[in-house]
């Protein structure tokens, strides 16, 4: 299993990690990332070779190069395009109802994370994925 975090605070990337290593029965191979441009660039580079893309995307909203609001515009424009279906869920501090909106707006986002992830939710969404 792959995974990829985009998220601009290096906290929550230490945070992910060690509830991966702590929590799992499993070490999915997980890429963490602080801009989301650099996600959507590596989508585009790898987006015929099934084998490179992750099997799911947790995205933050609000980040300061590239908001995940964006990603989620410029993923739906590609996904089409890509080897295999990415699960994406958004990970967000924020309870703004125009960002929980945003989670029904895709139909690709397939549930909206209210931070801090919680090892019960990492273990709810990883575990059946197996």
């Amino acid at each position: 299993m792959k995974l990829i975090f985009i998220d601009d605070e290096p906290i929550q990337h230490f945070i992910i990690q060690r509830m991966i290593e702590t929590y799992l029965s499993f070490q999915p191979v997980t890429t963490y990332y602080f801009d989301a441009t650099k996600v959507v660039e590596f989508l585009i580079k790898n987006k015929t070779n099934s084998d490179e893309l992750p099997d799911m995307i947790f995205v933050d909203i609000n980040m300061a190069i590239m908001s995940g609001s964006s990603f989620l515009h410029k993923y739906n424009k590609l996904r089409s395009g890509l080897a295999r279906k990415i699960d994406v869920y958004i990970m967000s501090s924020s309870i703004d109802p125009a960002d929980l909106a945003l989670a029904k707006k895709y139909d690709f986002v397939l549930d909206y994370i209210i931070k801090p992830l919680t090892k019960v939710t990492l273990k709810k969404i990883l575990e059946p994925a197996l």
